[in-house]
């Protein structure tokens, strides 16, 4: 984030014991040094990188040191402004390796923000000439006026033209140290304000972001880190999908056997002992159908490995009602992308045989450019709301998470279109 504020306080009887009416003063002294040290330094660079430019081998390492020279004096520029005003200017960024010698010369050059950078210190050159001059009439000649009445007799001659003043006695001397007081007092203050408030909006705008390009990067940052959220999500849910299956599973198939062995040995003797292997028995080959049903909902290993199409069409078997199934994805998209498409399907057929009461459903997983467009369409009653059930707003939130939207059309009676568009790019 850039900071422009001027710390120099505004009204005047504040501006004298304010420490940043000297810090100011200090920052456009300072200018003078900055140009005649990195400054010029930077300036020649630049040029010298230019001119060197068609001679190949030494052109190209010396653009790409001069961008990285410009980026180091500009980062020093920036930290003065940040400790003698407190301006807090976020850094350009610098041009990325673009894979080889000529590509990140090439981006060297043609850097706006070095160049941005670069046209800093050459407006910088003119202004701390300016900067020196006004100093110099702010801080240095008022106190020579000042003192003025006390060696006007011996050393002034016997008359003087100041601007409008006329001094030929000791009077108009005491006049014009009266003027140079208030000048003093009131104007100089202002002065180095204006000249610091200057400085600083010359550095805001040519060292640093604007704050438009500050807020994009941060939404790319804020994006970029949402979806390492959902991915590192997704990985879990497969994470744990393996960890069910493999483990769990397996462990209750073989006490499902265990049991199964240990009642055909006991035969018909103990009718009780029997029934309780019986039914242990029948609840543990349930509870494999139920983690095998919990598994699929997480992230069936088919998808992984064959797609969408035999994922979606595994799903469309095993559903209570009949279902039509379209899929045209060409090019798949992450697994990702391809976990939550298939969560909204099996999601969406699961509320219809729960709720719809329809005879026929349609979906349809189609891949136009870089989205992914999923529709689910039943025959069923109609009138699902996503703000009065769980299901559905569990559906938008997952789309939601990766900058998609989903629509559900549910006119009372008229079947239920649910439409989910996902980004894959």
């Amino acid at each position: 984030m850039t900071v422009a504020a001027n710390p120099v306080p505004r009204a005047p009887w504040r501006l004298w014991r304010s420490p940043y009416l000297w810090l100011a003063t200090i920052h456009i002294l300072g200018d003078a040094v900055v140009v005649l040290t990195s400054g010029l330094l930077a300036l020649v660079t630049v040029l010298v990188a230019l001119l060197a430019w068609p001679l190949g081998y030494v052109g190209i390492p010396l653009s790409v040191g001069a961008n990285r020279f410009v980026y180091r004096v500009a980062g020093w520029e920036r930290a003065r402004a940040r400790i003698t005003r407190g301006q807090v200017i976020a850094p350009l960024i610098p041009p990325p390796p673009g894979g080889s010698r000529v590509a990140d010369a090439t981006l060297a050059v043609t850097d706006r923000g070095m160049w941005q950078q670069f046209l800093y210190y050459l407006l910088l050159l003119p202004l701390a000439i300016v900067w020196l001059v006004l100093i110099l009439a702010a801080w240095s000649v008022p106190p020579v006026l000042i003192a003025l009445p006390l060696y006007y007799d011996r050393f002034a001659a016997s008359q003087a033209q100041l601007g409008p003043f006329v001094i030929d006695s000791p009077k108009s001397a005491a006049m014009v140290a009266i003027v140079a007081a208030v000048f003093l007092i009131v104007v100089s203050p202002w002065l180095m304000r204006l000249a610091s408030a200057l400085d600083a909006e010359l550095a805001r705008r040519l060292l640093g972001r604007s704050e438009s390009g500050a807020l994009a990067e941060r939404v790319t940052q804020l994006v970029t880190s949402r979806q390492q959220v959902v991915d590192s999500v997704e990985a879990e849910r497969r994470r744990m999908e393996r960890d069910l299956h493999d483990g769990a599973q397996q462990r209750l198939v073989s006490l499902a056997m265990t049991l199964g062995r240990a009642k055909n040995r006991l035969g018909d003797k103990e009718p009780a002992v029997r029934a309780l292997i019986e039914e242990a028995h029948s609840e543990a080959m349930q509870a494999i159908v139920e983690i095998r049903d919990l598994t699929r909902g997480l992230h069936p290993p088919v998808l992984s490995d064959r797609g969408l199409d035999a994922a979606l069409s595994a799903v469309a078997v095993r559903s209570p009602v009949p279902v039509r199934l379209r899929i045209g994805v060409h090019h798949r998209p992450s697994l990702t992308i391809e976990s939550i498409a298939y969560f909204v399907v099996t999601e969406a057929l699961a509320n219809v045989a729960k709720h719809a009461e329809a005879a026929h459903v349609e979906v349809s997983v189609v891949r136009d450019g870089d989205v992914l467009r999923v529709e689910v369409r039943d025959d069923g009653r109609g009138g699902a709301d996503p703000s009065k059930g769980t299901g559905l707003r569990g559906l938008t939130d997952r789309v939601a998470g990766v900058d998609g939207r989903l629509t559900v059309n549910s006119p009372p009676g008229g079947g239920t279109t649910l439409i989910a568009e996902v980004p894959c790019a």
